[in-house]
């Protein structure tokens, strides 16, 4: 079995190379911190000899050790009996077991006697309790356990006030042990139902009709991406690693190339992510990472809650030419990487950024304009970054559109040149830009013959590196 669980500030045994000799050995239970007894204890009752926690399963104080170990902690999560899940605690001294009114459990049994109503038994339960028992729980704020919990088969969590269950097949708690009715369940609720052939199809069909199809699979990325970037890292590098072992899974599930969080086939449409809000999950505002992490065209380069951009490959107006990522540990594009590059043809629109208005405390919205475009047109940018580019000169690089019953939506990137001589630019957010038919100052046209929207024939192609 394995363990999820938060580490907290205390202070308790760990695997270090100065420790690792006398642990192999053998130690005692009682210098294990509460969380990892009680895990014991559940393994045991639930006849499991072997349990696997984080902590003392990797060298602590070898980078080497654990940029190794971090690249098969997928591989070890989902080849698990169960994960034991440590979800109400904040530290490892809280323990699994908390004091409770089992009478809660049940909820609050109610025999009305409604005139015309024969008779019958309601329970009265707290209507989002599956939220505030496993989703809003300390532990599923951590960016770590999305993973943990996602490929393991089977998770046991120990809530606040109860058990709760998680696997491919139900979820369920002490309170609906058969499984969570309908009025408990919503997209978040349902965790682990994330497979390919069978959710990818629902969260397709919840979104754009004109989606491509078959891209059931690259839907449930964008799922798990959203859940991921809500959650908390302790340590900033691990931004892809904590994402290898999902990465490495939908890698064989897709049968594509793996780049910096995105994928070769859909990289063009994957460009248009934005930050929800220009915040991160916790409310504060999103920031860039200090050190490399990441290209700036990837959502792993920053800190924020990530709205992905939705899987196409029709209605893409570049042309990506050649793209790829170079890994601090050679052969593995899934951890962390030095650096990463696309090379493709687009059409740019220099154009000036500006707040709305005289207010300076909504800056998650900026208006573009571009030299040829009277100041009437809907076109926005929403910055990665507050305050990155709050007035001054912005390019435009249009990616996509989108139909809509008034008009059309082109979406693209915003972008800084960093090299005017090799063409390289980096991009400082996402372009919104809506087309009307008594407004043509976008450069594209409906074609009659292949019945789509298309770049005009005037439109200026350029070739461009983004890193």
């Amino acid at each position: 079995m394995t363990l999820s669980h938060r580490w907290g500030a205390a202070s308790f045994l760990k695997l270090s190379l100065s420790k690792l000799p006398d642990l192999v050995k053998g130690f005692s239970i009682a210098e294990l911190p509460q969380t990892f007894q009680d895990a014991i204890v559940v393994a045991r009752k639930l006849g499991c000899k072997y349990l696997w926690i984080d902590s003392l399963c990797i060298i602590q104080d070898s980078t080497d050790d654990w940029l190794h170990e971090a690249g098969l902690m997928g591989e070890v999560y989902a080849n698990s009996r169960c994960n034991i899940a440590a979800t109400w605690n904040s530290s490892s001294d809280d323990g699994l077991f908390t004091k409770r009114n089992g009478s809660e459990v049940e909820g609050i049994i109610v025999h009305p006697k409604w005139a015309g109503l024969k008779s019958a038994t309601f329970r009265v339960v707290e209507f989002g309790l599956w939220e505030s028992l496993v989703t809003s729980a300390g532990l599923n704020k951590r960016a770590w356990v999305v993973q943990e919990r996602l490929l393991a088969p089977r998770v046991l969590h120990f809530g606040r006030t109860q058990l709760a269950w998680e696997c491919h097949e139900v979820d369920a708690c002490e309170t609906y042990p058969t499984s969570l009715p309908v009025a408990q369940q919503s997209t978040e609720t349902i965790h682990k139902g994330l497979d390919p052939a069978t959710d990818g199809k629902t969260l397709q069909s919840m979104g754009d009709s004109e989606s491509s199809p078959n891209l059931h699979t690259y839907h449930v990325w964008n799922k798990i991406v959203a859940a991921y970037t809500a959650g908390e890292l302790t340590v900033a590098s691990d931004k892809l690693v904590a994402l290898s072992g999902l990465a490495k899974k939908m890698q064989t599930l897709l049968q594509d190339d793996y780049l910096a969080g995105l994928w070769k086939r859909t990289l063009a449409s994957d460009l248009l992510w934005k930050v929800n809000g220009g915040k991160q999950a916790n409310g504060r505002l999103s920031t860039r990472a200090a050190q490399y992490r990441a290209p700036t065209w990837s959502w792993a380069a920053l800190d924020g809650h990530i709205m992905p951009g939705r899987p196409d490959v029709k209605r893409i107006l570049i042309s990506i030419e050649e793209a790829a990522t170079d890994p601090v540990v050679p052969g593995n594009p899934l951890g962390q990487l030095t650096s990463g590059w696309i090379r493709l043809r687009g059409v740019l629109l220099p154009g000036t950024a500006r707040l709305e208005g005289s207010s300076t405390s909504q800056r998650d919205k900026l208006k573009v304009c571009f030299a040829a475009e009277k100041d009437t047109t809907d076109h926005r940018i929403f910055p990665d970054i507050q305050d990155e580019i709050l007035d001054g000169a912005v390019v435009c690089l249009i990616v996509s559109t989108v139909n809509r019953y008034s008009g059309t939506l082109v979406q693209g990137l915003a972008l800084i040149c960093t090299d005017a001589v090799k063409a390289r630019y980096r991009r400082v957010g996402l372009f919104e830009g809506f087309q009307t038919s008594s407004g043509q100052d976008l450069p594209i046209q409906y074609s009659r013959s292949t019945r789509r929207i298309e770049l005009s024939k005037d439109a200026e192609m350029k070739t461009i590196v983004l890193i």
